[in-house]
């Protein structure tokens, strides 16, 4: 199992940046354009609280809201226009509104700290759930929502910092890097699954590929087996008819040859006849014995080379 985890994992890391961020791009895409929508419509909604909490201000920030509201939708449809990467369209609404809540802490009181600070967690944790970006970004924008607070807070002459911290600030950076290791932890896991999906997706096509190959590889066998068999069924009739011709068209003219040897030898003879009689006697019997050797072989489809006869003297 751990070998098949490293192997897979080796896959997973050997897909290219090229291939899987214009898959996440279409991931984050839907969750970005929903993060833009739900600002456009619940930042003016919390106007409602304004008119609670700074009814004096209320018109003022209701304003702002719209203001936000109408930046964020032109954002949005000009991003779509010009293809703007997500990442550009989402993070208008989370730095107009982090600035929108840090403007807040220069009307507010030390009696609505506490929960003007927990408004502020409400933008971080819904950034959480929906912003799908590298660290960086998330960085970059908390940077500039502390700069932003502080700035606020330091010219606000109701407030001090240790009031602030202690009314919900510290708890506010705690939420803002809770919220940075929650978007960054989204962000791996869905890299990772798009890496595994498009590893996945080109293993099958190499098996895929493979199967092909195979299956080609099969049908070159098969047509050189046919081969094969028909050159083996050529040499077979070849060899059925070398196996006639032996037994009969061979055969014939052999048994001729013995049946004259086999005739003189019964005459009488004189001189150097009588030595020539016995060596025609023994070529003719060693040729009758390579004739019918020839012909047991064929017979029975040996393939070994037949045992050598003695050469036909002279």
């Amino acid at each position: 199992m751990n070998i098949f985890n490293f192997a897979a994992n080796q896959q997973i890391a050997q897909v290219p940046r090229k291939d899987w961020m214009p898959e996440l791009e279409k991931a984050s895409k839907r969750y970005h354009v929903i993060a833009c929508w739900a600002a456009i419509i619940f930042d003016p909604v919390f106007a409602v609280t304004d008119f609670i909490n700074f009814p004096d201000h209320a018109p003022l920030l209701l304003a702002i809201r719209l203001c936000i509201s109408w930046i964020i939708l032109c954002g949005l449809l000009l991003g779509k226009k010009l293809n703007w990467s997500t990442h550009v369209i989402v993070s208008i609404p989370f730095i107009t509104i982090s600035l929108q809540n840090a403007f807040t802490y220069s009307l507010t009181g030390p009696e609505n700290l506490l929960g003007h600070s927990l408004n502020y967690m409400a933008l971080l944790v819904g950034a959480a759930m929906f912003v799908l970006w590298p660290w960086r970004y998330s960085l970059i924008i908390v940077i500039i929502s502390i700069g932003a607070t502080a700035y606020f807070v330091l010219n606000n002459a109701l407030l001090t910092w240790d009031g602030f911290m202690l009314n919900g600030g510290l708890l506010l950076f705690v939420v803002a890097l809770f919220m940075m290791v929650l978007i960054q932890t989204r962000y791996n896991l869905s890299v990772r699954e798009i890496k595994a999906r498009i590893a996945l997706a080109r293993s099958r096509e190499e098996i895929r590929a493979q199967a092909e190959e195979i299956r080609s590889m099969n049908e070159n066998l098969e047509a050189i087996v046919q081969k094969r068999t028909l050159e083996l069924e050529r040499k077979n009739k070849a060899l059925e008819e070398y196996a006639f011709i032996n037994a009969h068209k061979l055969r014939s003219p052999v048994a001729s040859i013995l049946g004259l040897i086999n005739l003189m030898s019964k005459t009488e003879l004189k001189g150097d006849a009588e030595p020539i009689m016995q060596h025609m006697v023994k070529s003719g019997d060693t040729l009758d014995e390579v004739v019918r050797s020839i012909t047991q072989a064929i017979e029975k489809g040996e393939r070994e080379p037949y045992r050598r006869t003695p050469e036909i003297e002279n």
